[in-house]
């Protein structure tokens, strides 16, 4: 289905009944901001809001999951499809809340395992060689984030497309693209906030300088070599992506 053109229809249908936003948003239960995201196609209605909505605009559902009125003849051929679309969007839905909610579970247990490797007298001796707390962060936050703004799902579609190498539709590997592209700068982002504490913490402690500094360059160094295999593994996983749309 094309959020934008059922976006572009519903403000059409609105303005037609001579409402505003807020108006229409009264009408239906919701909020104004709600019906703002229908409107730009940033976001599609609930499959619970549908009839409700289709009724206050006076179009058929059909209509409404179409993005545009149609004649009698042309209502079954489009009901069948706009079911089947539906349903994928239904299902799509599904996988992003379960991706989310197993993005979210990573990225707290990568955070919770670095936080008690660090106060562990059992794990000090390895994460001072591995400085295992660093990677964990950068992996546990980032993967919060993606979580945060619904990009995990397509992360993880990203390494199941180069893993399998299955044929899969160009609009999945392209969102696939963006969000390895996102990962690769929060990656970047989120190196650099670690590097410049590391750093911070350093010079904040002159009067232990010999003591500091062997430990908060190692720290930094780690975090740069994290940061660079990481990045270079995304550099791998988009060729092979690309590669992939161009055999299309």
């Amino acid at each position: 289905m094309d959020q934008i053109k059922i976006g572009k229809f519903i403000a059409y249908r609105r303005k037609k009944q001579g409402w505003s936003q807020k108006q229409l948003a009264e009408q239906i239960d919701v909020t104004d901001k709600t019906i703002s995201k229908w409107e730009t196609g940033s976001r599609m209605p609930d499959a619970s809001m549908l009839l409700k909505l289709s009724q206050a605009l006076e179009i058929d559902v059909n209509e409404l999951l179409a993005g545009e009125e149609f004649s009698t003849e042309e209502y079954l051929k489009r009901s069948e499809s706009n079911l089947v679309n539906l349903v994928g969007e239904l299902n799509e839905m599904d996988k992003k809340r379960k991706s989310s909610r197993v993005g979210t579970i990573i990225g707290f247990l990568c955070i919770a395992v670095a936080f008690l490797s660090m106060v562990s007298s059992s794990l000090r001796r390895f994460t001072d060689i591995f400085d295992l707390p660093t990677l964990l962060y950068l992996s546990g936050i980032k993967c919060l984030l993606l979580s945060t703004f619904g990009w995990i799902h397509h992360y993880f579609n990203a390494w199941k497309i180069c893993a399998s190498r299955k044929a899969l539709p160009e609009k999945d590997i392209q969102t696939a693209v963006q969000a390895v592209k996102y990962a690769a700068v929060l990656t970047l982002t989120i190196g650099g906030i670690t590097s410049s504490i590391g750093i911070f913490s350093m010079l904040n402690y002159t009067e232990q300088w010999g003591a500091m500094i062997a430990p908060a360059l190692a720290q930094i160094t780690l975090t740069f070599v994290y940061v660079a295999v990481e990045e270079t593994v995304y550099a791998i996983l988009l060729f092979q992506m690309k590669h992939m749309l161009l055999k299309k």
